[in-house]
């Protein structure tokens, strides 16, 4: 049975059984900053299962994907090396809110993998929570499992929690025996460490609400179920490795066409155990591949970039582990993002989204590729080098320091040095490294400032989960009021409930209703004046900030004059000039971002944005910077859309029939099962719960400021609109005419022209200069320094020296000039003109010796010992270097070097 059938029977069987179809969310978690990814399949149903929010189907079905790396559940270091851990997987579930429970829940489970899938009986096994004697009586009673099939286990394998504080209840296992003649040994047991019994379905059944470690019984219990595609699919196959199902077999087929390599699936044709070591080294290699490749494509898809923190981190220990094991099975340098064509391919029936962004996706994965080869051959080099040196010193414990060098300097990821360390049986220092860390983050911090109230979130969590109890959702009247009356439900310095906040004190204050934006979608919150109804208060506070918390308005203030107490009745007047201009902004995002699709093509995707009453930033994906003419195109379909005074056209429907129609949706946003969307001009629609113009007009002119190079793959435009656009042009207007007037250029010649004509004629004049001080270098005196040296029976002539030049260009040349002269050389100078800056360093070779010499590699070496880097061909490398005080010594051990 293929993994595609598996899927579709799951879903059919559970549509069956009255189960509303949830397509898989983002695997950035919306909303939740515990999680750095999408670990399990009820993760989007958190809030749910929280009480947060509401569900219009107490019954639900899923695929979701799902990676695991990184965090708590981070099972990165383990994929190559065992037959089921993945980063990414799939995972299939079903859930009930308040509805069913453990009788149907279990009854389902069985009928669908034993008669459904048609899984023999006799080879399925029970675990329950020691505790629960009422899941163990219907397995046994209802199902008909034999006593001495169904196993107790304590709370580490069998309760789960969501939290210290949280939903809970037991769970049941389903096992699976892949039978003795496979496994044998005294972990091959229910529940144990062997893989003979794999755990195919888990069955949660949130029963109880545990507070202080006490529980109390939930009004209306849940279930949360969950079974990994991967081991269901190897079961169903007849495979006991889930790389060995069809799941895989693309991407290992592949994998064998690029390096020709062979995968074998079993090592014990291998007699010789060199040969065995060599192949499960192989086998490794293939499986991280094919793994990689999932989890950094379906990361790409939804929005994550590799980066140096965050999500982004974690996406680029993925990717740079994977490149890592495609250098040891080929020299093909683009091996590893070769690979996700095959595998979009193979799964875009399911996910469209991947073949709409497969250009993305291949790009945003070769630039990664072509950046870390520049870096792996200098981190490899000297980590060796480090290496070599704790042999000498015989100790086995790489310091944590010289990790964090060459993971900070030069991008080597740590938990790749950690695995080279590891297969010549050496270790890393972890403890030191992460010191090094601490004090690298603590730095960094201190860089920063921070502004404003600081409230911790977790309190700001816990009020507006009491208010939402006590008092249902704030309510909204943000798209039809500028001003509004409202009453206070509580009252906050920002670390406890108060009775009150007088003249100049900071807080924030929950309302019944609101006309107030809170901060969303890229968009600031509106600011305010809040003034009291009561006549004979002089209350006057300012609403500085809003944000949104579980259905809850949160509204930061300061008091300005008065005193404001719970209870209090308010008007709300916002600063309308200020929602005016982020409205401007905000609807110009959307005309911005169906232009750069219209430009530069359907891959281009929002990956950020900030919209405030003063400028918009609008990050997206893209692998090279703009043209002056693609930001030319861009601004004049932007302004011809301004141009038509299109009403904006705002309607409220079904997420799915939005997406069917078209509307665009962001990729990594959570939404609701109804949603707003807003049509803006002839071609932009997207989901949006912002606030904007009314027509197309109102925005008056757009203008781009600049566009520039976020990180890998992303680029961020920052522009204006409104009176700021037209200022900003005509400041630009008169900046050019001042120009011509400064060079005495006439109004109608080109000023662009003159100045490519200034800036040639600047070439011309400066090339003048560098001859003329390259005349002056006396170049007989340095061919009167080369020495003889005798290398594998091959003479040359080789000058290594320090000369005052202060130019790269004389530099280069007079290294050219001295391999003319002297027809087989080695030519290494250093620029020491300026001794307080890194010093430029040349390699020139002869022709004649590039087959036993390599100017790169040289200068690597050099670059190492003396601090550095640099690179090139075998006949030419250039780079810098540090310092110098070595260079004398480095001079006289120079053939070492080669």
């Amino acid at each position: 049975m293929t993994s595609l059938e598996i899927r579709h029977k799951f879903i059919t069987f559970f549509n069956k059984k009255n189960h509303k179809e949830f397509k898989s969310s983002s695997l950035i978690p919306h909303n939740d900053p515990t999680l750095l990814f999408t670990n399990a399949g009820m993760n989007p149903f958190k809030n749910i299962f929280l009480g947060i929010e509401k569900t219009e189907h107490n019954r639900i079905v899923s695929v979701q994907k799902c990676v695991r790396a990184g965090g708590k559940h981070n099972d990165l270091d383990n994929v190559g090396h065992t037959a089921r851990h993945h980063t990414f997987f799939e995972m299939l579930g079903n859930f009930s809110f308040g509805d069913y429970f453990k009788k149907e829940a279990i009854a389902w489970s069985w009928e669908f993998l034993t008669q459904t899938l048609g899984l023999d009986k006799s080879k399925l096994y029970i675990s329950v929570f020691k505790d629960d004697k009422e899941t163990y009586e219907i397995w046994n009673k209802q199902e008909k499992i034999p006593k001495d099939k169904i196993f107790y286990f304590g709370e580490k394998d069998n309760f789960w929690r969501m939290g210290d504080t949280g939903p809970c209840g037991p769970c049941t296992e389903i096992y699976y025996d892949l039978g003795s003649e496979h496994f044998s040994g005294p972990d091959q047991v229910v529940g144990g460490e062997g893989d003979r019994f794999v755990e195919v379905w888990n069955l949660v059944f949130m029963q109880y609400f545990e507070k202080n470690n006490t529980l109390t019984d939930l009004k209306k219990p849940c279930v949360d179920t969950g079974m990994g595609l991967e081991r269901l699919s190897s079961i169903l196959q007849g495979q006991t490795n889930n790389y060995h199902t069809d799941i895989f077999s693309p991407l290992l087929k592949k994998i064998s066409q690029i390096s020709g390599k062979q995968y074998h699936k079993n090592l014990a044709d291998f007699s010789c155990l060199k040969e065995r070591k060599n192949q499960k080294q192989i086998n490794a290699s293939f499986c991280v591949l094919a793994d990689h490749i999932r989890a950094t494509s379906f990361l790409i898809q939804d929005g994550v970039m590799p980066k140096s923190d965050g999500r982004g981190y974690v996406l680029r220990r993925i990717m740079r582990r994977a490149i890592r094991f495609a250098s040891l099975l080929s020299d093909d340098k683009n091996l590893f993002s070769s690979l996700s064509t095959s595998l979009i391919d193979s799964m875009q029936n399911i996910y469209p989204e991947l073949k709409v962004q497969q250009q993305h996706i291949l790009n945003t994965i070769k630039t990664e590729e072509a950046q870390f080869l520049k870096t792996l051959d200098q981190g490899l080099f000297l980590l060796e080098a480090e290496i070599k040196k704790m042999s000498n010193k015989g100790i086995n414990i790489l310091d944590g320091k010289q990790a964090f060098k060459l993971y900070d300097t030069y991008g080597f990821p740590i938990d790749l040095s950690s695995l080279i360390l590891q297969e010549k049986g050496l270790s890393l220092d972890k403890i030191s490294f992460e010191k090094e860390l601490l004090k690298a983050k603590e730095l960094s911090k201190k860089s920063g400032k921070t502004k404003g109230l600081l409230v911790e979130q977790n309190y700001l969590t816990s009020v507006s989960s009491k208010i939402l109890s006590e008092h249902g959702k704030t309510e909204s009247l943000v798209d039809s009021k500028n001003n509004c009356q409202a009453s206070v439900l509580y009252l906050s310095n920002g670390t406890k409930e108060v009775d009150s906040l007088k003249n100049t004190e900071e807080g924030f204050i929950i309302l019944d209703k609101s006309c107030v934006y809170p901060e969303g979608g890229g968009q600031i919150s509106d600011s305010a004046i809040c003034e009291s109804l009561d006549s004979k208060s002089n209350l006057k506070l300012k609403i500085t900030h809003c944000k949104k918390e579980q259905d809850i308005f949160i509204h930061f203030v300061k008091i300005k004059e008065g005193l404001v107490l719970n209870k209090d009745k308010i008007n709300i007047t916002l600063d309308k000039d200020v929602r005016k201009a982020v409205e401007k902004n905000h609807s110009a995002t959307h005309l911005l971002h169906s232009a750069l699709k219209t430009v530069l093509g359907d891959h281009v995707n929002q990956s950020g944005s900030l919209v405030t009453d003063k400028k918009l930033r609008f990050d997206f994906s893209h692998n090279k910077s703009l043209s002056v003419d693609e930001i030319k195109s861009i601004e004049k379909i932007i302004n011809y859309e301004i141009s038509l005074c299109s009403p904006s056209v705002a309607q409220t429907s079904l997420y799915e029939d939005a997406i069917k129609n078209g509307i665009t949706a962001l990729f990594g946003e959570k939404y609701t099962d109804k949603v707003k969307s807003i049509k803006l001009g002839s071609t932009s629609h997207e989901l949006c719960g912002g606030t904007h113009v009314k027509n197309t007009g109102e925005i008056q002119f757009f203008k781009i400021l600049s566009e520039s190079s976020l990180s890998s793959g992303i680029r961020r435009i920052e522009a204006v609109t409104g009176y700021r656009a037209i200022e900003f042009a005509n400041n630009n207007i008169l900046e050019n005419k001042s120009i011509k007037q400064l060079l005495n250029i006439s109004d109608e010649d080109s000023l662009l022209e003159n100045i490519k004509k200034l800036k040639q004629d600047n070439k011309k004049l400066s090339k003048k200069n560098k001859d003329y001080d390259h005349a002056k270098i006396d170049i007989k005196s340095i061919l009167e320094k080369a020495e003889k040296i005798k290398i594998k029976n091959i003479e040359f002539s080789l000058i290594m020296e320090q000369i005052a030049v202060g130019e790269k260009e004389v530099l280069k040349k007079l290294t050219d000039q001295l391999r003319d002269k002297l027809k087989t050389a080695l030519i290494i100078l250093v620029d020491n003109k300026d001794l307080s800056k890194n010093k430029t360093i040349v390699i020139g070779l002869t022709k004649d010796l590039t087959l036993e010499l390599n100017a790169g590699n040289i200068l690597k070496k050099l670059s190492a010992k003396m601090g550095g880097r640099g690179g090139g061909r075998a006949d030419f490398a250039q780079g810098s270097i540090e310092n110098l005080e070595n260079f004398n010594s480095i001079k006289k051990e120079i053939t070492s070097y080669f």
